[in-house]
């Protein structure tokens, strides 16, 4: 086998033994890796009756093909299986250094299950996994347990670790890498907390891969490397990282406001940018294995009340979640929440999306001071956000913290007096700082369709709406208008399979803008041996996208799942998108038409799944 490996370690912790397993090749060439590999293992065992938290749950991590090269946007890893925060299929990504050293050390992947007796660690050396006790790190936030594990197994061993949320099962706990880089959506800190793992050690001796065909590899990453590393794109974000478009997204609708209430802040879209922070506060720029882009800040407040030390900046969705979602124009302050959180473990999108609803809930009076144990929760306070929310839903503090660190929905839900009605979410995951009445009505098809729920990095069509996508080799040419439904559906269907390949090749959007179909071909080709062409890969990317489908369906999704909020639908109130209305409906009927999907059921219908190689999987559902 080239670039993968076909090995995956198993981990019963319950019992604690450890075990290895050869995946057939055939697993790969049909569900690429990552989060589709991780798919098809997850519905072989068919874990659809156990809980997100309980022992049996599978927790897995799994590379794509490309972990360890030498490329930008080849560092990836998913993480999967059932979500705390959703009840059905979950995954998310991450960069960093934690995947190509999963490769060097001989592995693909980890399939997790069991519940450790008592606090530990997987270790990964090569050939020797062990787990080791972990009682001196159980408490303690996330940066300080990287730097202790630094300094037991080295400074070149990488790390995934959970904090004190994790530990406390908070349904939107992360799993951070090397105390920067996140596995930031559905909770699966949780997962790890609910199985006593605090954190996951590998440390290879050997640092290179065996790859199909080395010589056309090497000339296509010399062509490759330099146009990512050149392109206008790629310049932007290393220059001001993530949030460098935040203020053109003000202007044009896209970074929601007070609760997704508004899609204007002029203020808010002048203070809150990449080049503020680059201007006041960045130390120094920061990356993911061989990644040349180097999007990633590292930033430090010097002075104020959020006075913060050198240390992993925020990105985009951080700024917007902590700042304009929550009425807030304080860059100061998402720099110090964006550490706070980090190290306490807690996405801060559904962090902030759970905060910013609060804050809505307590202004119409739908909670008061009887239910938050006293604290007034009001738009764009910070110091209440920082030193007291935050924390309250780390640790389940109080009521309130244990209201908040079940989410959004859960907390409406709870709450009743139509809440539900303000929160922006799609099957339970709350909605990334994209606003699609603004960002593009594409956008808000592919987050009713995603399978895990809201999500801006499940396909490119962010990207396809701004403008940044061509291919006209597999009929994707058009120039969209974001605030129509003209064209949306047929380019979800392109957007589904380009980001079903991404996702599970663990290769990152940013560095896939400049990438032909040909280069893609050719790279799954050289390195993984797949003999594929480009109708073969898009073939694979939409069996990925169908079988996690399958997977919701026997979870007791429908088409009736495939929906967002009244707030994230009604008209915008101001800004560029006012008054203009989204015809989901009408783009989701289309879509289920061109992507063969049953209109009832939500899942590709029998002769779908039969042309896409997957007659057993039909059996299963039909």
């Amino acid at each position: 086998m080239f670039g993968n490996t076909g090995k995956i370690i198993e981990v019963d912790l319950s019992a604690g033994t450890i075990g290895q397993k050869t995946l057939p090749e055939e697993y790969y060439k049909k569900y690429i890796g990552g989060s589709g590999l991780a798919a098809k293992l997850f519905w072989d065992r068919g874990n659809f009756d156990t809980e997100p938290l309980a022992p049996e749950a599978m927790l897995v991590f799994m590379n794509g093909p490309f972990a360890g090269l030498k490329m930008s946007g080849a560092s990836r890893n998913s993480v999967a299986g059932r979500s705390p925060l959703t009840g059905v299929w979950g995954d998310s990504s991450c960069g960093g250094y934690f995947a190509p050293e999963l490769r060097y050390a001989g592995y693909d992947g980890i399939v997790i299950t069991g519940k450790a007796k008592a606090p530990s660690l997987l270790v990964i050396e090569d050939d020797n996994v062990s787990l080791v006790d972990a009682a001196p790190y159980w408490g303690k936030g996330i940066e300080s347990v990287n730097d202790g594990l630094k300094e037991k197994y080295g400074k070149n061993c990488r790390t995934v670790v959970i904090g004190p949320a994790g530990e406390k099962q908070v349904k939107f706990a992360n799993i951070m890498n090397e105390a920067h880089h996140a596995f930031g959506r559905a909770g699966f800190g949780a997962v790890m907390g609910a199985k006593n793992l605090k954190g996951i050690v590998v440390k290879a001796t050997k640092k290179d891969m065996t790859i199909a065909d080395p010589a056309a590899y090497e000339k296509l990453r010399k062509e490759v490397n330099p146009a990512l590393k050149e392109a206008l794109a790629a310049v932007v974000l290393g220059e001001n990282g993530t949030a460098a478009n935040l203020e053109g997204g003000m202007v044009n609708g896209d970074v929601p406001v007070k609760n997704f209430a508004s899609n204007y802040n002029e203020e808010m879209g002048s203070k809150l940018t990449g080049s503020e922070l680059t201007d006041n506060y960045l130390t120094k720029r920061s990356a993911c294995a061989f990644c040349a882009i180097a999007c990633k800040r590292v930033a430090e407040v010097k002075e104020g009340p959020w006075k913060t030390p050198e240390g992993p900046g925020p990105e985009y969705e951080t700024i917007a979640a902590f700042g304009s979602l929550m009425n807030s124009a304080d860059l100061a302050a998402t720099i110090k929440v964006n550490r706070v959180c980090n190290d306490y473990g807690l996405d801060t999108i559904s962090c902030g999306m759970t905060i910013a609803w609060a804050m809505e809930a307590f202004e119409k009076g739908h909670l008061t001071k009887a239910d938050t144990d006293g604290v007034e929760i009001r738009w764009a306070d910070m110091e209440t956000v920082i030193n007291t929310l935050v924390p309250a839903i780390a640790l389940r503090k109080g009521n309130l913290g244990e209201l908040l660190a079940e989410g959004s929905v859960s907390a409406a839900n709870k709450t009743g007096k139509d809440s539900i009605d303000y929160t922006c979410h799609s099957k339970g995951m709350e909605a990334p700082m994209h606003d699609p009445r603004g960002g593009g009505h594409g956008l808000a098809l592919t987050y009713a369709t995603s399978p895990r729920g809201a999500c801006h990095v499940a396909t490119p069509m962010l990207f396809m709406e701004m403008g940044a996508c061509y291919w006209p080799e597999i009929g994707f040419e058009y120039e969209l208008e974001p605030m129509t439904d003209e064209n949306k559906p047929e380019s979800a269907v392109i957007s589904w399979e380009m980001g079903s390949i991404e996702n599970s090749a663990c290769w990152c959007q940013f560095a896939d803008r400049e990438m032909q179909i040909s280069q893609w071909v050719d790279l799954f080709n050289f390195v993984a041996g797949y003999n594929w062409d480009a109708d073969e890969m898009l073939r694979a990317g939409r069996r990925v996208f169908y079988l996690k489908r399958l997977i919701n369906s026997r979870f007791g999704l429908t088409a009736k799942d495939d929906d967002l909020t009244p707030r994230m639908l009604e008209p915008a109130r101001d800004g560029e998108p006012e008054g203009i209305e989204i015809n989901l409906s009408g783009m989701i009927e289309r879509f289920y038409g061109l992507a063969g999907i049953d209109p009832e059921k939500g899942i590709p219908t029998r002769d779908t799944l039969s042309e896409y190689g997957m007659a057993e999987e039909a059996a299963a559902v039909w």
